[in-house]
């Protein structure tokens, strides 16, 4: 089989990395994977596992009604072509329409993977474009889907993101000291996020907390790995409150799954989350995760078992819930361990990559 991904862009991030995790799932069964985007930092990525990348410049654009996407629709149609892909599959919005029309001109066939929440538009609803079949990744966005999103039910198949337990592992005690001393945070208690910096990730939340439990946990760090655009407001945040020596800033150096073994505790503080990717890699690696209780996180986290979920916009009780991992190490390894089982036996990237070449089987006929 042949496979066409489309996205935007392919810049670190949830949906470059579930492209990724797809296309070597499906090189190692035999299939060809074929990547449109409008480029990005993970294109090198994609290549060294043996895909074909295409640039496609106007997949950039943010208005599913750009006239640019026209041009973008009748490049990917020659590629497709030129190239006898069998099925197309877009992971965004601007990607659906794009698949839409190229997928008419070539005639082939598209299915729609939805990531995330999205505001129920009257475009959305006239024109879905959600292709033959619709995954969802979780079963609150599935929820979403057939009822703000109006998608039937017949049309959507539910295949939650799979996390590589052989990449996100536990590490060696030599090698998470090594990773401390390069992050310059020593022995220290450590809590961290790795994630874009913007508003729905809640930062800001993560930051306010950790004005309480400096004063509770003796030397307590916080590592914000990532970058964005609030960036510079968060730091303006730790510098008003005083925070500068206990809350540190990295930008993502491309090695997330080497990174997670070296907090203590992983946060994820999100306002909203399709399912949570970076908390089940937390889990993978033996991590135990304090998050939102939103949105897909409900799924990724077991509540008391692997870590605790809290309200969102609730620095109190983030502070709360970090503080009883932090101060009972023996609880907090007891959630570590039952996380990585939980990952590998619920999410799983074989379950992933079979589960999503299942519908495009189905889709071509081949069931």
């Amino acid at each position: 089989m042949k496979v066409l991904l489309l996205a935007n862009h392919f810049n670190t991030g949830g949906i470059s990395t579930y492209i990724l995790t797809l296309a070597e799932g499906y090189m190692r069964r035999g299939h060809e994977v074929f990547i449109a985007t409008s480029g990005g930092d993970r294109v090198e990525d994609a290549l060294a596992l043996g895909a074909r990348h295409r640039t496609v410049a106007p997949l950039r654009v943010k208005c599913e009604c750009h006239p640019l996407l026209l041009g973008a629709a009748l490049d990917i149609a020659a590629f497709v072509k030129n190239n006898d892909i069998d099925i197309l599959h877009p992971q965004t919005r601007v990607t659906q329409v794009v698949a839409a029309l190229a997928g008419a001109w070539s005639r082939r066939p598209y299915v729609s993977t939805c990531h995330g929440f999205f505001t129920p538009r009257f475009s959305r609803r006239i024109l879905p474009f959600w292709g033959k079949a619709a995954v969802a990744i979780s079963q609150p966005v599935a929820a979403h889907m057939t009822g703000a999103l109006r998608v039937p039910a017949e049309d959507l198949v539910l295949v939650p993101n799979g996390v590589d337990a052989r990449k996100f592992k536990p590490a060696l005690p030599d090698e998470v000291r090594a990773l401390r001393e390069e992050f310059c945070v020593g022995v220290a208690p450590l809590v961290g996020i790795i994630a874009r910096l913007s508003d729905v990730k809640g930062h800001c939340y993560l930051i306010e907390a950790m004005g309480d439990l400096v004063h509770s946990v003796l030397g307590v760090k916080c590592l914000i790995i990532g970058a964005g655009p609030l960036e510079e407001a968060l730091k303006q945040q730790v510098q008003e409150a005083g925070l500068e020596a206990s809350v540190l800033f990295s930008r993502i150096n491309g090695r997330p799954a080497g990174l997670m073994p070296m907090f203590d505790v992983f946060v994820m503080p999100s306002l909203q989350e399709g399912l949570g990717l970076s908390a089940m890699e937390a889990q993978a690696c033996g991590v135990p995760v304090v998050a939102s209780k939103v949105g897909g996180l409900v799924e990724a986290v077991e509540d008391g078992v692997t870590g605790f979920l809290v309200p969102p916009r609730d620095p109190s009780a983030l502070a709360g819930a970090l503080l009883k991992l932090l101060t009972d190490r023996t609880m907090a390894q007891r959630f570590g361990a039952a996380g990585r089982q939980r990952i590998e036996a619920k999410f799983s990237v074989d379950g992933m990559v079979d589960g999503t070449l299942a519908v495009y089987r189905k889709v071509l006929g081949h069931a």
